[in-house]
């Protein structure tokens, strides 16, 4: 336990707190004083009182926004080990602006078990200390869209000033009520799956000028499409990983 990060969290959290905020103090209660830590995804959702699936798609979105990055065992480590994780304190600004909470992206996973710290994220009662991730259950963190109202006709825009109003605004891109998340489900996708679709994503439209008037939507369509070829599906088999989004999960980490 570092009281130094938890203190930090507790300060400088920029966010709306609830869920996210109860797992990056999880996080910062298994961390160094480096903000390091190595907890498992059971031991994550056993602390903050969540769901499984409901912590990993919190520590996906802390992943997102910037909280939290991947230090160690990227490429998943062998069975049973768990990634090592460090929240990222340079992001602990302490200021909530009109504007909203900082937004940023990324992704994350864990597997079982638990190294370093008492208590990890990902882990049970005997994690050990490791680089901490940190992930909010978006379904429960993420603001409500806003209703449409009227008949206005919605504006193409491109995903770099989207991505801006959302940050501006509170908002997630992709919410945790967000209907991409109930087809996974259905179709047997994990979230780790979305979110690295999602960095792929924006490596293809960001850097252009491409204009969308629902850009959520056109996200959706790349999934249920499978665009980037990052998953392969067959009859009563779970999704799994193709050579491109294995690579592209390295990356993403």
């Amino acid at each position: 336990m570092s009281i130094l990060v938890l203190a930090k969290v507790w300060k400088d959290y920029p966010g709306v707190g609830g869920s996210e905020m109860l797992a990056l103090l999880a996080l910062a209660d298994w961390s160094d004083d480096e903000g390091q830590c190595w907890p498992s995804m059971s031991a994550i959702a056993t602390k903050t009182r969540l769901s499984r699936s409901q912590a990993q798609r919190i520590v996906h979105g802390l992943i997102a926004d910037g909280y939290l990055f991947v230090l160690g065992n990227a490429d998943g480590g062998k069975p049973g080990s768990t990634r090592q994780y460090k929240i990222n304190l340079d992001a602990l600004t302490g200021r909530m602006d009109a504007t909203g909470s900082a937004h940023a992206t990324g992704r994350t996973d864990a597997a079982e078990g638990s190294h370093g710290c008492a208590e990890t994220g990902r882990m049970d009662a005997t994690q050990t200390v490791m680089y901490t991730s940190t992930t909010v259950n978006t379904r429960e963190q993420a603001p409500a869209i806003a209703p449409k109202t009227g008949k206005t006709k919605s504006e193409s825009q491109t995903l770099k000033t989207f991505l801006e109003s959302c940050k501006a605004s509170g908002e997630k891109p992709v919410p945790a009520d967000d209907p991409i998340f109930s087809y996974a489900e259905q179709v047997g996708l994990i979230d780790e799956m979305l979110s690295v679709a999602w960095q792929e994503f924006k490596a293809r439209f960001l850097p252009t000028a491409k204009r969308q008037k629902d850009w959520r939507q056109h996200y959706r369509n790349a999934v249920r499409r499978n665009w980037y070829g990052l998953w392969f599906l067959k009859a009563g088999e779970e999704a799994r990983w193709t050579t491109a989004g294995e690579q592209a999960r390295r990356i993403a980490t």
